[in-house]
């Protein structure tokens, strides 16, 4: 998403667009961080695990007297720097013959600080291996990560971050403007189209719209965007082809949200062969489905090749589960 501008010096992301209600997260998340010392956000490309992780970090910031860290992975691809990047961040510079990662558990063996480490899921076994020798080797670092894929730790406390939700556009639409997936709709549309705001001649379009776009922020931010020369209607007509109709991101956002396309082109790369089938017989199912049917459609694979039923299960992150209700 492109609402937050990343700062490379270990700071929190500067917030540059408005953050829609998620209360709910993000008291859950401060409460996680409280007693458990590895916190894992997981979900979707594009469902604001970032933005998340830097709100719930602002909240806790007073616990940690030697302060909270942010560490940005998206850019990163080689496992052997992860540690080189925390100890960036933190101004930690080890001139040893020590391995990186001894060097850096070392340094922080005292200091009572968090870090945020985002976008962990193209360096699993390396986040891995970084929280289990923070957590092992101090007594007052905790760790708040971001991911499509959990770090796999016993001692993981994982987070599901969830689409908005989004009320039911056939249904008493009143309280609508309430619904997180509809305000930030509104707020960006009117970004680019002064003046907008939502009303009982659009409300319907635009909640039937949010839902064709599974409550997912990305998406949505995507979408208003295209208000600039499309109505609500009008996006909804072209919604069969939402790879390309998506496709307006900001310049400065990472280069796996400015596009629709790019966000699940990411998570179907982090794949294995395995998971790539799975996704293939799974695709000429519905928008949504249970297990049941999930097994059912890939019964004549081989157990690992089953949802849900070995080493060949897709990330739990890997895709949108259905927009959900408050109300």
């Amino acid at each position: 998403m492109g609402g937050s501008a990343p700062s490379r010096d270990g700071h929190l992301p500067v917030e540059t667009t408005s953050f829609v209600d998620r209360r709910g997260e993000l008291a859950e998340g401060h409460e996680l961080l409280a007693r458990a010392r590895l916190v894992t956000l997981t979900g979707p490309g594009g469902v604001g695990k970032t933005r998340l992780a830097g709100r719930i970090a602002s909240r806790v910031a007073r616990a940690f007297p030697d302060g909270v860290r942010f560490v940005h992975l998206s850019g990163l691809y080689d496992p052997e720097l992860v540690p080189l990047a925390v100890a960036d961040v933190l101004g930690l510079h080890d001139h040893s013959a020590r391995p990186a990662l001894d060097a850096l558990v070392e340094r922080l063996r005292d200091r009572r600080l968090l870090l945020v480490v985002d976008n962990c899921e193209h360096l699993l076994p390396a986040c891995a291996a970084l929280a289990g020798a923070l957590l092992h080797g101090t007594t007052g670092v905790r760790i708040l990560a971001t991911s499509r894929h959990r770090l796999g730790l016993t001692e993981e406390h994982l987070m599901d971050v969830r689409p908005l939700p989004v009320p039911d556009p056939d249904g008493d639409l009143s309280a609508a403007d309430g619904y997180p997936a509809l305000a930030l709709f509104a707020d960006r549309a009117a970004a680019v189209v002064p003046g907008f705001r939502l009303t009982a001649a659009n409300r319907a379009s635009v909640a039937r719209l949010c839902r064709r776009l599974d409550g997912l922020p990305l998406a949505i931010e995507l979408a208003a965007v295209r208000m600039r020369v499309l109505d609500a209607d009008q996006l909804l007509a072209r919604l069969d082809d939402r790879y390309r109709l998506l496709s307006a991101g900001s310049p400065t956002a990472a280069p796996r949200h400015r596009t629709l396309r790019a966000a699940v082109a990411w998570s179907h790369e982090l794949c294995g062969e395995v998971e790539q089938g799975v996704w293939a017989r799974l695709s000429v199912l519905p928008a949504s489905f249970d297990l049941e049917t999930a097994e059912a459609v890939c019964g004549d694979a081989d157990a690992g090749e089953r949802p849900g039923g070995g080493p060949g299960e897709p990330p739990e992150g890997s895709t949108p589960g259905p927009p959900t209700s408050p109300h």
